[in-house]
């Protein structure tokens, strides 16, 4: 059932993509977003490596990429500072700083003694200088430790705010606690406000269920009965938690799929003001992806339309590798529908092949939301010079419209010998692909203002 919490975020409902199968610097999955939206960067923390050696020491890479192109910039290594359980970006002019957990470290162990990753027990922020190492030691460093903290931390940044937010562990309770972001940057760490401790249920009847039990749901597998906790944000006076049910790993590879999402995601909401859950959701966004495991979350203010979005990430198995990951980030919108239509994504220029002209209108797309619905919406005309004579890739996407599922219209064409209509089609990577021309039937024009179709 629909629930809409103090923000507008309803985690039941429709949502829009920010950037999609975005390659790393390194092979590693992403671990924590955020974004500088005065700047035009997100920003995406992962492991250095998945060797032993980088887990143990807390080495973790920070990659900068384009919001608008999906394409990574530069990027900074950060040598002992954990595993990115969460982050958070503070722009300043044109720079941007960063806040994330820094060392020393809290070093969670397997069950045979080994290392699984290394959390950093305090928070830091330093300026993002592409390019460069910076180590947890440095002099540079002003860190802070919340009292009482036993293990791993992590900061989020609520922008509208103004706000800091600090989880951590204390007296074996996940707790949360709001500061001052300016007050925290020159090291005055007062609360602001209550501090949020998540319910257990230590001493309470059977019949409680705790916050970090995996919820009965369908799945196709047997799931973990724990959630493995992938990120955290706050917007105001509502708390998202971010969890992961991984599949439970069995000797038989048979048992688990070759390829497909891990697992299953959920979002929880919590009044900061009373403690409770206000709702909790598998998050479906973006399910055509390979080996989808979700990671981090963040809020942002969209420079173009002032909406505070809820974003939230997952990782991809690149194409043509094994273990290399990518990242794709996605939104929760907070303002209604207007006349039944959400605008998730305005008009965008597609980008043209070479060979392929705007004609009178030129080719472009949205993405909007009506009765629960997601559809990707293309108008405008194609002129091919000299003309198709095979199947071809016309345009890419923008980022903003790219869907995990190929979604693809029936349109028209230039009419020859009865032949008026070709099909196009959307897939993972954004290319837009016209299939119907052949060596003896040329498509020298193509409309798209009929390609209306479902997009997920």
């Amino acid at each position: 059932m629909a629930k809409t919490d103090a923000n507008g975020v309803d985690l039941s409902g429709v949502t829009g993509r920010l950037i999609q199968t975005v390659d790393l610097v390194k092979g590693p999955a992403p671990q924590a977003i955020a974004t500088d939206t005065r700047n035009g960067y997100v920003f995406v923390l992962q492991m250095e490596s998945g060797s032993q050696e980088d887990i143990e020491q807390g080495n973790m890479r920070l990659n900068r990429i384009d919001r608008t192109t999906g394409k990574v910039i530069d990027s900074m290594q950060l040598r002992g500072f954990g595993h990115g359980i969460s982050m958070g970006v503070e722009p300043q002019g044109t720079e941007t700083y960063v806040w994330t957990e820094v060392g020393p470290l809290h070093l969670s162990k397997r069950a045979d003694g080994t290392v699984k990753a290394a959390f950093g027990k305090a928070v830091t922020r330093f300026l993002y200088e592409e390019d460069t190492i910076l180590d947890a030691n440095s002099p540079t460093l002003r860190k802070f430790t919340p009292p009482g903290s036993t293990s791993g931390t992590g900061p989020s940044i609520d922008p509208v705010n103004n706000l800091l937010c600090v989880m951590y562990h204390k007296s074996g309770k996940r707790t949360f606690t709001r500061y001052d972001l300016a007050a925290a940057a020159a090291g005055n760490w007062v609360p602001v406000g209550t501090t949020f401790v998540m319910r257990d249920c230590d001493g309470l009847p059977a019949t409680c269920v705790d916050e970090e039990t995996t919820p009965a749901v369908p799945s196709p597998y047997p799931l973990e009965a724990k959630l493995t906790s992938q990120g955290f944000t706050v917007l105001g006076d509502v708390l998202y938690w971010y969890q992961w049910a991984p599949y439970v790993y069995d000797e038989d590879p048979a048992t688990l799929p070759v390829d497909g999402f891990p697992g299953i995601a959920f979002l929880t909401s919590y009044s900061w003001t009373t403690g409770e859950r206000f709702d909790r959701q598998v998050v479906t966004s973006a399910d055509g992806l390979t080996r989808r495991e979700p990671e981090g979350a963040a809020i942002e203010v969209d420079p173009a339309t002032g909406e505070n979005r809820l974003l939230f990430g997952f990782s991809n198995t690149v194409p043509g590798t094994t273990s290399s990951r990518d990242v794709t980030i996605s939104w929760y919108p907070t303002k209604p529908a207007v006349d039944g239509v959400k605008v998730l994504a305005d008009w965008e220029d597609l980008a043209l092949e070479p060979g392929i002209t705007p004609g009178a209108q030129p080719p472009r797309g949205r993405l909007i939301a009506l009765a629960g619905t997601t559809y990707l919406q293309l108008r405008g005309t194609l002129t091919c010079t000299p003309g198709l004579t095979a199947d071809s890739k016309i345009a890419t996407l923008p980022h903003r419209l790219r869907p995990t599922h190929p979604t693809r219209a029936n349109v028209p064409r230039n009419n020859n010998t009865g032949r008026c209509v070709c099909r196009v089609e959307a897939n993972i990577s954004g290319a837009l692909t016209a299939y119907g021309p052949t060596s003896d039937n040329a498509v020298t024009w193509i409309d798209l203002d009929g390609f209306s179709v479902a997009w997920r």
